[in-house]
């Protein structure tokens, strides 16, 4: 994603010596309407990962927000349940020499924990990421007629609207597995007003409710909260065409859920998510 914005999430930067960030974060709805959302919703937890790694980085002086970037892993932790939205938190550079990560912690306006997260990215200072993305969206340009694409009912999945499904019902008992289909109207304001990005492809915000609403198809349960997860990207997905989601492992003593994501038969993304049952 180009991270040029006039909006900033978080504001009030302090530096500090060591290269840690102190900031605190936006309550304003219309700029964000992903806060009506609960906290622990992983297109929340998403969108604040993307905005925070990006704005402490350059008020670190460590980013380019001008350039292009791709998130290559991220995992994170929430908080107790109850938690409110983050109101500030602190940014740090965590992991060995060579092989930065950057560590973000989250707090409410109570100083309770809502989210621990971590992540490796990459920005791409002498790509020329728009022709490189060109020729690569070249070898999938016809896009398929999905207008038969049966999306499972909202209920199912656990969104407010028809539209913001986009999973098919689940294929398969053995090895259960669903069709996701998202699309340049679907995925993004106003038909999906949660839901932000590029455009250029299917990002790591999208990938991660689409994780989610496969394990509430999967668990069958009305109502769950993820409570942390791991997500790790090989491939661009690209927008309009149809992906698999397939289950990899489930541990129903742990609440845990691993899957992978395929399109064109080649792995994009592996993710595992942690949840709740909500009663």
């Amino acid at each position: 994603m180009s991270q040029a914005s006039a909006n900033s999430f978080t504001h009030s930067h302090i530096v500090l010596r060591d290269g840690t960030v102190a900031f605190k974060c936006s309550a304003d709805k219309e700029l964000w309407p992903w806060l009506a959302l609960p906290p622990f919703d992983p297109i929340v937890v998403q969108t604040v990962n993307f905005w925070t790694s990006v704005e402490t980085g350059a008020a670190r002086g460590t980013f380019d927000k001008t350039k292009w970037s791709a998130l290559t892993q991220t995992e994170w932790t929430c908080g107790e349940p109850g938690a409110g939205h983050a109101t500030h938190g602190v940014a740090n550079v965590m992991g060995e020499e060579g092989a930065p990560r950057f560590g973000l912690t989250f707090f409410d306006s109570d100083g309770a924990l809502v989210y621990s997260m971590s992540g490796v990215g990459v920005v791409f200072l002498t790509r020329d990421f728009e022709a490189w993305r060109e020729k690569a969206k070249r070898e999938m340009a016809e896009l398929p007629d999905t207008s038969n694409f049966q999306f499972a009912p909202a209920n199912a999945v656990g969104v407010a609207t028809q539209g913001q499904s986009f999973l098919s019902p689940l294929i398969g008992h053995d090895n259960p597995s669903a069709l996701a289909l998202i699309t340049k109207e679907s995925g993004f304001p106003p038909v999906h007003p949660f839901l932000s990005g590029s455009g250029d492809h299917v990002n790591s915000t999208h990938l991660a409710d689409v994780a989610r609403q496969f394990v509430q198809l999967l668990t069958g349960a009305k109502s769950l909260m993820v409570s942390g997860g791991d997500m790790q990207f090989k491939r661009y997905v690209e927008l309009g065409h149809p992906f698999l989601i397939e289950l990899e492992q489930q541990d129903r003593s742990e609440n845990t859920v691993s899957m992978a994501i395929r399109q064109a038969d080649r792995l994009c993304a592996n993710v595992t998510l942690k949840y709740q049952v909500e009663s």
